[in-house]
């Protein structure tokens, strides 16, 4: 004789539901929860440095004595920006050579400068080694690729170059 599916799945319920409460042991207590409380925290009083320096000199002779630091910043409340200040990094004479022989050859320089000047450390680093060989014409590509220029890649590649060991080298 068959046992029905409703009839099989209420015995196994039933089973699983013994077999929990066989376990024993309840999971909430109903005794009170035991108060706990902390210490209220109390700050040390500042001293100034020269305290400071003599107490660890008295207790230290081998200690340099402590300099005082410099200030802190302090904090300030809200003021309206009327405009972003220039984020310009300062150019050296020899980063202002090298990016306006760049410019001047036609290469759209505005915004990747930066990368640029560190092409040209690359190149006047070691000389011919595998970074150089692979860092020139990865950059001349991409400044080919985001249109900052009309000529080739190898075109690229020998102005910055040539410019690099003009300027820096």
């Amino acid at each position: 004789m068959r046992i029905p599916a409703k009839t099989g799945l209420l015995a196994a319920a039933l089973a699983g539901v013994l077999t929990l409460t066989a376990c024993g042991g309840a999971t909430v207590e109903d005794e009170p929860a035991t108060a706990t409380s902390v210490a209220p925290l109390e700050r040390a009083p500042k001293t100034t440095s020269a305290a400071a320096s003599e107490s660890e000199e008295t207790t230290t002779t081998q200690r340099t004595p402590v300099r005082p630091a410099d200030p802190q910043p302090q904090d300030q409340g809200a003021r309206e920006v009327d405009e972003i200040p220039p984020q310009e990094v300062p150019r050296s004479p020899e980063d202002v050579a090298f990016l306006g022989d760049l410019s001047d050859e036609g290469i759209d320089i505005d915004g990747v400068e930066d990368q640029l000047i560190g092409t040209a450390a690359t190149v006047c680093g070691d000389g011919g080694n595998a970074l150089t060989a692979a860092t020139l014409p990865a950059v001349a590509g991409q400044l080919v690729e985001q249109g900052r220029t009309d000529k080739t890649v190898d075109e690229v590649a020998a102005l910055i170059e040539s410019a690099a060991k003009n300027t820096y080298c």
